[in-house]
């Protein structure tokens, strides 16, 4: 009875299971993707600062081809973007000078006054105490001292500390009266009348703030003789928001009709006001300097376009007139046009904010200001506001502590070991007044770190413009200075990659820090994982690097590394060390030890012992000795060395141990060190 019931019951499972298999391929047939579409992208929501943080163009580090044309457009900073931080310092061993770096900052403000242009752009986060000369900026691929045809723009730096600012709120760090950290305050060149035709629109601004303006003549040449007209019949009025033709409304507040309206421009008159010519180019009128303003005016629209909503007016080609007076020559000159200049402030006084006002915001940001003609020049007869990318040349950046030279005093550096730690400052992880929030971060052995560092000449030049999760950022570049960012005893710590004697690369006999045997191995937890053919085989190291030249900007370079007797077409690994790397000694170093680990390390072993409770920690070197015996009885020992990798202590009493092969020769000198200080390399 057993085995019939079981048999039965057997043929009753399969049957069931056929009928569900077919049931499921009937379902994925009516689901199956079309192979042929691309599946629609996932768009994560509320992300666009994000990806434009994260862009290319958002990039603060110079380019080489920006040195080898005009350049791109100036990149325009949007709200969410990220200051950067301009980390560097210029120094000089023996006649050799290291250092300093490119950056391209975002322009922050535009405006003018008096018609002479004013930028402003935001450097870095913190105090960079040394402003550059207008030799070091560059507006496309010509400095600010050599543009041709103009005297030379000038450059001013400002910044406020956070205490200073606390202060006093209601005082904007940018002092030269021209930019303002108000949002509503700005002095700009806004309508372009012209003959050829043009748009008149007024800001609404004109009923909420404090406002004034002037009037520039622009052209060529003699202009002296040249107005321009436009009959009134042909003149447009049109609501902004609605698109509504409001000429009718315009007319009717008037006392005169489109027909017996003319409107002429350029015009010039005498003191009893006869008209006798047409303005020459650079005639201003308007306002004069100190600036005083008019109050706001909340019916600008009413009694302008008889509607209480702001209207555009349109202007078409006009009848120019050379010879407005027939009494003199007719002008030779080319009249392009009148351009506006208007001034807004939300309060009557630019000069001096109430102290409701709040421009915190703006604290421990260094801001450059530049005022001069860097415009792009007319085109089309019509004046361009845009202007080529500003690079600028930094020989020192951004004062950080100055942990690399044991001191609690602030100055630039190009440490990577003083970066670490600003960062964790800046998460308010570090702080050299205070021992209890120091204490996460090892700084005993900084300044070693530094020599090492001076020694090999690694060090870091750069900007750093992108939101960065600091833990992450200082593991992964740690190693492009021979360094390791460890977890150390429940502190994190820099630790060398390679064994320093005397703060250099240590090429004499080591001494391991501790020696594993079959006695310290729990049984089952040893394990042994090779590299693979493709990470061991012959290959060639790319690394590329910026020039810290101030003559050419941010020029880029490459060099290729390899051993003697490499083949050119071996594969080959890039390395970009652009963010921070402006010298070849440096990319080499780094290149050498990428070729030399992976030319004597094979593989990693992991191994569980009891509890450790020896300061025992990654980077450290170990033996690791283990009996040997394979099939045909052969006993034997096996030494190796190894570099601790990583090490966890668990709840059941016992400690885990990852390590990398680090080999000796013979006389018990790492492979990997001697390498990289005795073998000759190819460097092309």
């Amino acid at each position: 009875m057993t085995a019939s019931f079981s048999n039965k019951a057997l043929k009753a499972l399969k049957k069931k299971q056929k009928s569900l298999l077919a049931k499921y391929l009937r379902q994925l047939a009516k689901k199956r993707k079309n192979f042929k579409a691309t599946e629609q992208k996932k768009q994560v929501p509320a992300s666009a600062s994000t990806k434009r943080d994260a862009s290319p163009a958002q990039r603060k580090n110079a380019a080489s081809i920006y040195a080898q044309s005009v350049g791109p457009q100036q990149d325009i900073a949007q709200a969410g973007d990220t200051v950067p931080l301009l980390f560097c310092k210029r120094v000089t061993i023996g006649s050799t000078k290291y250092g300093g770096t490119w950056i391209q900052p975002s322009l922050l403000k535009q405006g003018s006054l008096d018609f002479k242009e004013v930028y402003l752009y935001a450097i870095s986060q913190g105090n960079v105490a040394t402003a550059p000369s207008t030799h070091q900026a560059y507006i496309g691929s010509v400095a600010l001292k050599f543009l041709p045809n103009i005297t030379a723009p000038t450059v001013a730096q400002y910044y406020k500390s956070e205490s200073q600012m606390a202060a006093a709120k209601n005082v904007c760090p940018i002092t030269s009266g021209r930019i303002f950290c108000d949002i509503d305050t700005a002095y700009y060149t806004a309508n372009f009348d012209s003959p050829k035709g043009n748009v008149l629109r007024f800001s609404i601004e004109y009923t909420t703030s404090f406002s004034n303006g002037g009037l520039i003549t622009r052209g060529v040449g003699d202009t002296t003789n040249t107005t321009w007209s436009v009959p009134g019949t042909e003149i447009k009025v049109f609501e902004v928001a609605t698109g509504i033709d409001r000429t009718a409304e315009y007319w009717a507040i008037r006392s005169t009709t489109p027909a017996n309206t003319t409107f002429s421009f350029n015009q010039r008159f005498d003191s009893n006001s006869n008209l006798i010519g047409g303005q020459p180019v650079g005639h201003k009128v308007g306002a004069t300097f100190p600036l005083t303003f008019g109050s706001p005016d909340p019916n600008f629209f009413l009694q302008e376009y008889g509607v209480s909503e702001p209207c555009v007016q349109i202007f078409p080609a006009g009848t120019v007139n050379k010879q407005t007076n027939t009494s003199n020559p007719a002008s030779t000159g080319e009249l392009y046009g009148i351009e506006e200049e208007v001034y807004f402030s939300s309060v009557a006084d630019p000069a001096s904010f109430p102290t409701s006002y709040d421009f915190t915001v703006f604290s421990d940001i260094t801001f450059l200001e530049i005022n001069g003609d860097i415009s792009d020049d007319f085109q089309g007869e019509k004046p361009r506001k845009t202007t080529r990318q500003l690079s600028v040349f930094y020989e020192n950046g951004a004062d950080v502590v100055l942990y690399s030279q044991g001191l609690t005093t602030t100055g630039p550096s190009n440490q990577f070991a003083d970066l670490a730690m600003h960062l964790f400052a800046l998460i308010k992880r570090a702080n050299p007044s205070n021992a209890s929030i120091s204490q996460p971060i090892d700084t005993s052995n900084l300044q070693t770190l530094a020599t090492f560092a001076q020694n090999i000449k690694a060090f870091f030049n750069g900007v750093i413009d992108q939101s960065v999760n600091v833990v992450e950022y200082v593991t992964s570049m740690a190693p492009f200075f021979l360094l390791s960012f460890i977890s150390k005893n429940g502190r994190y710590s820099l630790q060398p990659l390679l064994p320093l004697s005397s703060n250099n690369i240590d090429i004499s006999a080591l001494t391991p820090v501790k020696t594993f045997t079959e006695a310290d191995i729990l049984p089952g937890s040893f394990s042994k994982v090779y590299f693979g053919q493709a990470q061991r085989r012959d290959f060639n190291v790319s690394v590329i690097f910026r020039e810290s030249s101030a003559q050419e900007i941010g020029g880029q370079r490459t060099k290729t590394v390899r051993f003697s007797g490499t083949a050119n077409d071996a594969p080959t690994e890039q390395f970009d060390m652009t963010d921070f790397c402006t010298n070849q000694e440096h990319a080499e170093m780094y290149a050498k030890y990428e070729l030399s680990r992976r030319k004597h390390s094979t593989h990693t072993i992991s191994f569980d012992v009891p509890l450790l409770t020896t300061s025992l920690i990654p980077t450290q070197i170990i033996k690791v000795q283990r009996q040997r015996i394979n099939t045909t009885g052969d006993d034997r020992t096996e030494t190796e060395t190894y570099q601790i990798t990583s090490i966890e202590h668990a709840s059941d009493g016992t400690t885990g141990i990852l390590a990398m092969h680090f080999p000796v020769n013979g006389s018990g000198v790492s492979l990997i060190s001697n390498d990289i200080v005795n073998t000759a390399f190819e460097v092309v």
